[in-house]
């Protein structure tokens, strides 16, 4: 096994925002699984506009009895289509007994520009751990024009329009 020794993966996932209390406590805000995005109109779009989006991949890796001194991981992103994104690199150190470790909160700005499942593979120098899943989905809404009375002004109330 790559990993029987070490490093362990004890979380990774998703979140709108990541506070440190000052005790150095941790919340995650807001966990994410799925984006919708819609477009809406007398004719929206039939494929989705690529759109910027923001989140934080929070990642808690304990060293186990193998991993010591800085250690390099990555986040690379993969699209729906398969094709992978550049990887975001970050550089943690490992100290201390087996059961210390390192949360990795990773800033991600990404564009968006496919319906369907992303992923975002986490590595730990070289061999991946992980992978971290997000559905995006795309929702178009036809809106149709509203239906008016002959004398150009809408029906008042629940009644349906008195026509003649």
């Amino acid at each position: 096994m790559k990993f029987e020794r070490g490093p362990y993966l004890t979380a990774a996932l998703l979140c709108e925002k990541v506070l440190i209390e000052q005790d150095g406590f941790k919340s995650l805000i807001r966990i994410v699984d799925r984006v919708t995005r819609t477009a809406a109109g007398q004719n929206p779009p039939e494929n989705m506009e690529p759109f910027n989006w923001e989140i934080f991949l929070f990642t808690r890796i304990v060293a186990g009895a193998a991993v010591r001194g800085t250690r390099d991981i990555a986040i690379q992103p993969q699209k729906p289509s398969g094709e992978l994104m550049p990887p975001l690199h970050q550089a943690v150190h490992f100290e201390g007994e087996e059961d210390r470790g390192a949360d990795v909160i990773t800033r991600v700005v990404i564009t968006l520009d496919q319906p369907g499942i992303w992923w975002f593979r986490i590595s730990f120098e070289g061999e991946e751990l992980t992978r971290v899943p997000l559905r995006v989905i795309y929702m178009p809404q036809v809106i149709t024009r509203p239906i008016h009375s002959r004398g150009g002004n809408p029906p008042q109330g629940g009644d349906p329009p008195n026509e003649q």
